[in-house]
């Protein structure tokens, strides 16, 4: 199962983690999983473009961890999208 972990501060989001496999079919053909996968891509290249300096990203096979540094009204914003 796909497990997102959103941790909030004072209404904002400080970290983001997403762990897992969906099981809808067998790695490299889940497509629950792909889409996942993409939103995650989006994500991570947009605050890469936008606001690298304000987070902290460490990925690695099945796990995507964000953390928020620096809370921003841009960081939220492609956070929230995300979500």
């Amino acid at each position: 199962m796909v497990s997102i972990l959103i941790n909030n501060y004072k209404h904002k989001i400080v970290q983001v983690t997403v762990t897992g496999h969906a099981n809808f079919a067998t790695i490299g053909k889940d497509i629950v999983c792909a889409g996942v996968s993409a939103i995650v891509t989006g994500t991570l290249n947009a605050l890469h473009e936008m606001v690298v300096s304000e987070i902290t990203i460490n990925h690695k096979p099945g796990l995507v961890i964000i953390k928020v540094n620096t809370i921003t009204n841009t960081n939220q914003i492609i956070l929230q999208v995300m979500l």
